[in-house]
């Protein structure tokens, strides 16, 4: 999960997005999609009352919106592509959040 966050972080940034090729930057932000619904559908729905579920439901979103910045950036409502800079510095910080954790295991 932590992979595909930070991935997906490389590659919603302008000057990344421009000079990645079409194909791989639509793979990387169907596979970041496929990431955030499943932390939202499968684990944060059955752990939402616990820390990590509350976890895995807010980054599912800002997953999924950054895929929609990656994907198709029309799809997404003025308001969120003129918050673009937040979202990814709010995924950034649940990225730094699991791999933190990950390494103190």
């Amino acid at each position: 999960m932590t992979a595909c966050m930070i991935v997906g972080l490389i590659v919603a940034l302008p000057p990344i997005a421009k000079g990645c090729p079409k194909p791989i930057r639509l793979s990387i932000g169907g596979i970041l999609l496929a990431a955030g619904l499943w932390n939202i559908l499968w684990y944060a729905s059955q752990h939402i009352t616990e820390f990590w579920g509350l976890a895995a439901f807010c980054s599912g979103v800002l997953m999924v919106i950054t895929s929609t910045y990656i994907i198709k950036v029309s799809w997404l409502p003025l308001f969120l592509q003129r918050a673009k800079p937040v979202v990814l510095l709010m995924l950034l910080g649940f990225a730094a959040l699991y791999a933190t954790t990950i390494y103190r295991l």
